[in-house]
């Protein structure tokens, strides 16, 4: 199973709205098997998603009950409930019991989707615990940029201190949101770019469009809205999703 934690310490910069896209993008390979956890007790990702699956809460894999979960093809969800603020309290027990649920999803499954909240904590550090991969999408106004260095810096703590220096695969930054007539905000991409390059910066952007606005109220991938505006959007975001799934498959430079 291949896992890809969708995380940045702010609110609104559009992470939810990649986590269910990237989710029905994968399920769409021909009888993929794809998990989405929602750990951010707003639960945007699970109301997107409730025509899925539903397997249970994402709480259980920090508190229990152990419940055996089935691999289907398409999309499995394991919904985020109020018990998750309860992790931090516990955090010392918490975290490892759902590293060692989650191991045990591992052959069940072909790709993992996890949404985490816009804060670091318990949950945060867990997902990072167990993922592959991280993709961190942002918006280019100024005072977002301020925490850009902070994930990285997460990263590598989860890395050294409860991976035992194993890698997790940065895929980058992903602009997001981004109002094309804004120069300040091209600056800001343009300084970005030019301080991060590739090692930083995710080779995309997504723009600020109705069209996604509008998938996340049907519930329904963007490709599906026949509006012009809505297929333009979907041509943006699927470029975008094929080059994380093409990452994804790639083995994870140490």
């Amino acid at each position: 199973m291949k896992t890809i934690v969708v995380n940045n310490q702010k609110g609104g910069v559009g992470k939810t709205m990649l986590a269910v896209h990237l989710a029905w993008f994968l399920a769409e390979e021909h009888g993929a098997r794809v998990l989405v956890i929602d750990l951010d007790p707003q639960g945007n990702a699970s109301y997107t998603l409730a025509a899925e699956r539903t397997a249970g809460l994402s709480s259980s894999l920090f508190f229990g009950p152990d419940t055996a979960l089935e691999g289907l093809p398409g999309i499995t969800l394991l919904k985020a409930d109020e018990k998750l603020h309860s992790v931090e309290q516990h955090i010392n027990t918490a975290v490892p019991a759902m590293a060692k649920r989650f191991a045990a999803l591992k052959d069940q499954f072909d790709y993992c989707v996890i949404d985490t909240p816009p804060t670091w904590g318990g949950r945060n550090f867990a997902a990072l615990l167990v993922t592959d991969y991280v993709i961190s999408p942002i918006d280019l106004e100024d005072y977002s940029l301020q925490g850009v260095g902070t994930l990285r810096k997460q990263v590598k703590l989860v890395e050294d201190q409860a991976r035992g220096g194993r890698r997790i695969g940065f895929l980058g930054l992903l602009p997001s949101r981004l109002i094309s007539n804004s120069p300040r905000q091209r600056e800001n991409l343009k300084t970005l770019v030019s301080q991060g390059g590739t090692s930083l910066m995710f080779q995309g952007v997504i723009t600020q469009r109705q069209g996604y606005a509008e998938a996340l109220s049907t519930k329904a991938p963007v490709w599906t809205i026949k509006k012009s505006a809505a297929q333009d959007a979907a041509r943006e975001l699927r470029g975008v999703l094929a080059t994380i799934k093409d990452r994804m498959a790639a083995p994870i430079v140490a």
